[in-house]
């Protein structure tokens, strides 16, 4: 049951007649807080820790329609998933966390399938692996299962379950909470749609998805070749609400720099930090600017690589990291740099190839009336781009864990927003992934969001909807032109305020040939 409040007084309100305070204690101690939350607040007494040691307990049953399985490790993370496990009624599970260092090789092993070899068999390998690290549990009696994770796919452990995932780090709350308000509503799930094709692949599954929103009765607006270039496309996703994004194109880590700095820092230390950096550009006609993408990973720090968490105990990290941030913007840095070297990758920049260039997407957040469903076909897309694109505020996002041809993205995408339009998103992921690959090991997709979340049938009147949507942002970027105090802000704005201005011309244009005809 959802109640709508607009403000605490109202939320109070609301709350009143439903919440009591219990007058029962359960003792605990400080660790599986998620666990014992969830045992207090079922049996309605009030949750008592201490600095002693919690039992083991690690399942809470429940109801057999959703599991909620948390990765143990981060308490605050348990603690979220546990209250979403008694808001859903969900049964709920702590598996063994995996170690960080192991984590990374085996995300690595799968993103490295694409070099060459078995990619079916190399993957059912490291499916059986994980499958391992899980408790022994009858996962095939849950109707679904979400996995809270610290980067690993679970689900691809139990590919008999219908599974999702959301990320425990660093903003699981803020991404639970929005994707139940995006949810709960089904007339924010199809309103309007962005479909990105840059023709940088052979075949697209991009005509049968637009086909299928067609009949859905939602707006889609089609950005391919030329339109499909890096700042047409930041621009459209930093100012403009998209219910669903669909990117069908190339997708991998580039090659960038790997840069050595020596500086001191603000202790007095002598430090020497070796970061590799990748960067993308986009060349904007309306402004004759540039735009500047840049990502960048810490390699090594006075001699010990920042991935080695055994030698990383030993390293004192002390303000070396905020001092070099201190050193000023990029070309300040350059004055410290004492060496660069060309590396073929730079491990996580996962970059989208544009018409003109390459896209490393940094979203800070979505337009505030939207929450939209990312689908991304290109091959590992899983990566990295998972998180940017949910931690930026997408409701669900689909990707690929390792390199798939373009047969199996039209098949698996046409069937997602074809025939399972409507039904929950990890079921209609899973039925079209069984439907394709049938008894095969290869199931090459996975899934972050919520175990409720759809993309609905359309009821809304879209052109309205995003006329209304134009207007607001136009209002919005006019008035932080004029006040903001920091200049970026007021520049990105001016710029922001240009664009959707001459857009919104020709949308009305557009608009006004769909009512002649």
């Amino acid at each position: 049951m959802f109640i709508s409040v607009s403000s605490v007084d109202e939320a109070a309100t609301a709350l009143k007649g439903w919440v009591k305070g219990p007058g029962e204690r359960m003792a605990w101690g400080s660790d599986n807080l998620g666990v014992g939350l969830l045992l207090a607040r079922r049996s309605k007494k009030c949750l008592l820790t201490d600095s002693g040691v919690s039992p083991t307990i690690s399942l809470v049953s429940s109801g057999t329609h959703l599991l909620i399985a948390c990765e143990g490790g981060n308490e605050l993370a348990q603690i979220t998933a546990s209250n979403l496990a008694f808001a859903t009624d969900a049964s709920f599970l702590v598996i063994p966390q995996l170690a960080g260092d192991e984590r990374d090789e085996w995300l690595e092993e799968i993103y490295s399938l694409g070099s060459g070899g078995d990619v079916s068999g190399g993957f059912v390998a490291i499916r059986d692996r994980a499958r391992e690290r899980l408790p022994e549990l009858e996962f095939g009696k849950y109707d679904q299962i979400m996995f809270v994770t610290d980067g690993f796919p679970w689900g691809i452990a139990v590919p008999e379950c219908v599974t999702t995932h959301l990320f425990s780090y660093p903003d699981l709350g803020r991404c639970v909470v929005e994707g139940i308000w995006a949810s709960h509503d089904p007339s924010r799930g199809a309103r309007n749609a962005l479909l990105i094709h840059p023709h940088q692949v052979e075949g697209s599954e991009i005509k049968a998805i637009a086909e299928s929103l067609y009949k859905n009765k939602t707006l889609v607006r089609n950005q391919t070749g030329p339109q499909a270039s890096v700042a047409k496309v930041t621009l459209l996703t930093e100012t403009l609400p998209f219910d669903i994004i669909v990117l069908s194109t190339d997708v991998g880590d580039v090659p960038g720099e790997r840069a050595t700095y020596e500086f001191h820092d603000s202790e007095g230390l002598s430090r020497r930090l070796v970061i590799d950096h990748a960067v993308g550009f986009g060349y904007d006609p309306k402004t004759e600017k540039v735009l500047v993408q840049q990502f960048e990973r810490f390699h090594e720090l006075d001699g010990v690589e920042w991935t080695d968490q055994a030698a990383k105990k030993n390293l004192y990290v002390g303000t070396a990291i905020t001092s070099w941030i201190a050193l000023g913007n990029v070309l300040e840095r350059n004055e410290y740099k004492v060496a660069s070297e060309e590396i073929p990758r730079v491990v996580g920049s996962m970059a989208l190839q544009m018409y003109d260039g390459l896209w490393i997407p940094m979203i800070q957040g979505f337009c505030p009336s939207c929450s939209p469903v990312i689908v991304n076909n290109g091959c590992s897309s899983w990566h990295q781009l998972s998180k940017r694109f949910s931690f930026a505020g997408a409701r669900a996002y689909i990707g690929a864990l390792f390199p798939i041809t373009e047969a199996e993205a039209q098949e698996v995408g046409a069937s997602v927003f074809h025939k399972y339009l409507g039904i929950a998103l990890p079921t209609a992921l899973w039925k079209s992934q069984n439907a394709v690959y049938g008894d095969q090991g290869r199931r090459p997709y996975a899934m972050v969001g919520l175990p409720f979340c759809s993309i609905s049938i359309n009821t809304i009147d879209s052109l309205a909807y995003l006329e209304n949507e134009y207007r607001k942002a136009i209002i919005e970027y006019s008035r932080k032109a004029e006040e903001s105090s920091a200049t970026d802000v007021m520049e990105n704005s001016q710029r922001y305020k240009k664009f959707l201005l001459e857009d919104f011309e020709v949308f009305k244009g557009i608009v006004s040939k769909m009512i002649d005809t």
